[in-house]
């Protein structure tokens, strides 16, 4: 094989559009959080820990008293959507979700209500929280379209300050959702499931830039503990693709090794300093 290099056309400059623009933010989540109009699905049976993650990271926030305690989305989003039939078995009022944007069943029409509801004001940086309704959004269209437009469905032109519509999807099973919203996930949080047939969809669907060997050891290492899971940034290269809870996952051959963030700016930092020297 070989490659005739363009020497006219030999980059493609890189063009912010003005849905990246992150300054209107309260502040950037540390990494890996994706930062604005995401797409997370969050998976896991019933009790394993999805639904305290997800608190955990609305809610968690540094204090005096506790200053370690990571900040996660802690008043980051301007308004949270909750669309959930056992919404009363969350601490509503510590999200402080207003009822009007609090919804029982999901539906078609309380989508486009969400949607025209933001078109109408200032733009502001949104989330729709879908827990317990994946059968209703199963090879919906109009979901589909909200998931691919996410980054624009909401934008006021009149207003100067740019829009964020994020979407966060649970499921107790990852086969349950359809495959167009699956692949189209820009963040997947997958704990632990004894199902083969599961087990052989994430592999194949998420986890086919490994070799078979290290995809089954990568889940034996996520799932180890009960409430760790495998996080899955689906729109990157394996080097920065996998992390077990929020640490990176870094591969040496057949070996794999777990990094914080501490550690991987430490090995930048070396790498660095070796580049230099050359």
């Amino acid at each position: 094989m070989k490659v005739i290099k363009n020497n006219v056309l030999h980059s493609v400059p890189v063009i912010k559009q003005k849905v990246d623009d992150l300054s209107d933010l309260p502040y950037i989540p540390a990494d890996p959080l994706p930062k604005k109009s995401f797409a997370m699905y969050i998976v896991g049976f019933s009790s394993s820990g999805k639904t305290t993650l997800l608190l955990s990271m609305l809610l968690s926030h540094p204090t005096k008293k506790k200053p370690d305690i990571p900040r996660f989305y802690y008043r980051f989003f301007d308004k949270i959507f909750l669309i959930s039939p056992s919404k009363d078995t969350l601490p509503l009022e510590k999200l402080k979700i207003d009822d009007s944007r609090i919804f029982a069943k999901y539906n078609n029409e309380v989508i486009e209500e969400i949607i025209d509801t933001e078109k109408e004001g200032e733009n502001l940086n949104n989330v729709i929280v879908i827990d317990d309704s994946i059968k209703q959004i199963k090879n919906n269209s109009r979901f589909h379209s909200i998931i691919l437009n996410r980054r624009h469905l909401t934008q006021n032109p009149d207003e100067d300050n740019q829009a964020g519509l994020s979407i966060v999807v649970m499921s107790q099973k990852y086969n349950a959702a359809d495959l167009i919203t699956r692949v189209n996930m820009s963040d997947i949080i997958l704990f632990r499931t004894e199902s083969s047939k599961e087990r052989d969809a994430i592999k194949e669907e998420l986890m086919a830039d490994l070799d078979k060997p290290i995809q089954d050891k990568l889940l034996k290492l996520a799932w180890k503990d009960k409430y760790s899971f495998l996080y899955i940034k689906n729109y990157l290269p394996t080097k920065d693709r996998y992390y077990v809870r929020f640490d990176k996952v870094i591969f040496d051959n057949d070996e794999i090794h777990l990094v914080d963030e501490e550690d991987e700016l430490e090995i930048k930092k070396d790498i660095q300093d070796l580049e230099n020297k050359k």
